[in-house]
């Protein structure tokens, strides 16, 4: 079993302004039901990953999506890696072929 994953805080490598404020870090907190049902809704109709990505992070950081759209490219690339480590990664055999059950022994 692995460890629970906590918020986490990021120092960002450029601050930003936003609403007369210096913001030098942000914390992102790990989702819960309600923030992925919140987040679905915001999602509606939205293609662009991009896109996608800035109302993730708006909605977990609680900054809004304008603050985020002034970061720095490596600090946005940092927020969804973090954003991504919340949710479980499947693994898929490095053949990329379906994992296939071992026949039963006995």
């Amino acid at each position: 079993m692995t460890a629970p994953k906590t918020p986490k805080t990021i120092t960002l490598s450029e601050p930003i302004e936003y609403d007369g404020l210096e913001i030098t870090q942000v914390r992102i907190k790990k989702p819960k039901v309600k923030d992925l049902k919140r987040m679905t809704a915001e999602l509606d109709g939205i293609k662009d990953q991009l896109q996608q990505g800035i109302v993730m992070a708006a909605a977990l950081t609680g900054l809004p999506a304008e603050a985020i759209e002034e970061m720095d490219t490596d600090d946005f690339t940092t927020i969804s890696e973090v954003i991504a480590d919340f949710f479980p990664q499947g693994r898929a055999p490095e053949s990329g072929a379906p994992s296939s059950q071992k026949p039963p022994t006995g």
